[in-house]
C-alpha cells in the first residue's frame, strides 16, 4: 500500500482552477521531488494533503486512509513544513516545541533536543523566536515536522531563505532522514537545481497538472550534449555533420565545435573524429540536467519561468 495516494485530485477557487485531477503515488521510503514554478499548485496539494482545505473532486489517502475522512487518523504519522512556519515570538525555540508536544499529548523532552540537534539549533533553541533570522525560523519549521517522528514528511519549499551552509545542511539531512530512518519525503520546489541533487524520483507540476514524473534518469533527454576543443574546428565540423545520430553541429568558439548526440553515439565521438584525423584537446559530455528537461517538457523558455 503507497503511503500516500493522490486520486483525481481537483480544487478550484471560484472560477480558478488550481488543481486539475492530479494522480500520484509514493510507494515507499525515499526522497521525492515536487517540482513546479511559482503558482503550479504545490502548497494547494499539500494542504489538501493535510486536510486544511477540502478538494472540489478526488481523493487523499494516507497509508489507505482517506484524509478528508478520518484526518486524525490519516495524519498520525505526518511532519509538514509549510514555507512559512509560524510560532510564538515570545517563546523560544525550545518552548515552542514544548507546546506542540502538549498539544499533542505527548511530554518528549529527549525527542525535543534530538530535533533540535538535527538542525542545528541546540543552542539558539533556548532564544526568543521573535530574535530568529528567517533562516532559522525555517529550520525550526523542519525541527516541528520531524518531533513526532513521522513516516510521511512534506517540506513546502524547506530551503526558502537560508544561506548556502543551511542549503547544504539541509540538502544533505533529507537523504539521511529517508534511507536510515524509513521515511518517505516529498519535498516541493522551485529550485530544480537543489532538488536534482538529493531526489530519488521527481514529479513535474505545471498549470495545475502533473505533466512528468519518474527518476531523472528517466525523464531525461536521451541526447547527450558534448563539446570539443581541437585546433582543427573546419574539419571537426565536416566528419561530424557526416556522422548519424549527430544534431546541431555548430562552431562554438575559436578552437570550439558543439553537438547534439544520441546517448548511444555520445562514447564514440572521440573515436570517430581520431579515426579521421582530427586532433581532440579536450571532450566534454553533459546530460540534460533537471531545469532543462522541465522547460523541454513544460514547452516553456528560461526566461519565461
Amino acid at each position: 500500500m503507497p503511503i500516500l495516494a493522490i486520486e483525481n485530485l481537483h480544487k478550484s477557487f471560484g472560477a480558478v482552477q488550481a488543481l486539475r485531477g492530479i494522480n500520484t503515488e509514493l510507494a515507499g521510503p525515499g526522497v521525492y521531488g515536487f517540482l513546479g514554478p511559482n503558482g503550479a499548485g504545490k502548497t494547494t496539494t499539500f494542504k489538501l494533503a493535510c486536510a486544511l482545505l477540502r478538494p472540489t473532486s478526488g481523493h487523499v489517502f494516507v497509508n489507505g486512509i482517506d484524509v478528508q475522512k478520518d484526518p486524525r487518523r490519516a495524519l498520525a504519522h505526518v511532519g509538514v513544513q509549510f514555507d512559512s512556519p509560524a510560532f510564538y515570538p515570545f517563546l523560544t525555540g525550545r518552548e515552542n516545541l514544548r507546546v506542540l508536544s502538549k498539544w499533542a499529548g505527548v511530554d518528549d523532552a529527549g525527542g525535543i533536543e534530538s530535533v533540535l540537534s538535527l538542525v542545528d539549533l541546540q543552542q539558539a533553541g533556548s532564544r526568543r523566536v521573535g530574535a530568529y533570522s528567517w533562516g532559522m525560523k525555517q529550520r525550526l519549521g523542519l525541527a516541528s515536522a520531524l518531533l513526532f517522528d513521522p513516516k510521511l514528511l512534506l517540506l513546502d519549499e524547506p530551503t526558502s531563505g537560508l544561506d548556502p551552509a543551511g542549503i547544504a545542511d539541509v540538502r544533505n539531512l533529507l537523504p539521511k532522514l529517508a534511507l536510515e530512518d524509513n521515511r518517505t519525503i516529498l519535498v516541493s520546489s522551485h529550485r530544480m537545481d537543489e532538488v536534482e541533487q538529493v531526489c530519488d524520483r521527481v514529479i513535474i507540476l505545471h498549470d495545475g497538472s502533473i505533466i512528468a514524473s519518474g527518476t531523472p534518469d528517466e525523464l531525461a533527454s536521451e541526447e547527450v550534449h558534448v563539446e570539443i576543443d581541437c585546433p582543427d574546428p573546419g574539419r571537426a565540423l565536416m566528419v561530424l555533420a557526416g556522422v548519424d545520430g549527430v544534431n546541431r553541429v555548430r562552431q562554438a568558439g575559436k578552437n570550439r565545435v558543439s553537438c547534439v548526440v544520441s546517448a548511444q553515439v555520445a562514447p564514440a565521438i572521440h573515436a570517430v573524429l581520431a579515426d579521421k584525423g582530427v586532433v581532440v584537446e579536450q571532450l566534454t559530455r553533459n546530460r540534460e540536467s533537471l531545469e532543462e528537461m522541465y522547460f523541454r517538457i513544460t514547452g516553456t523558455r528560461n526566461d519565461e519561468a
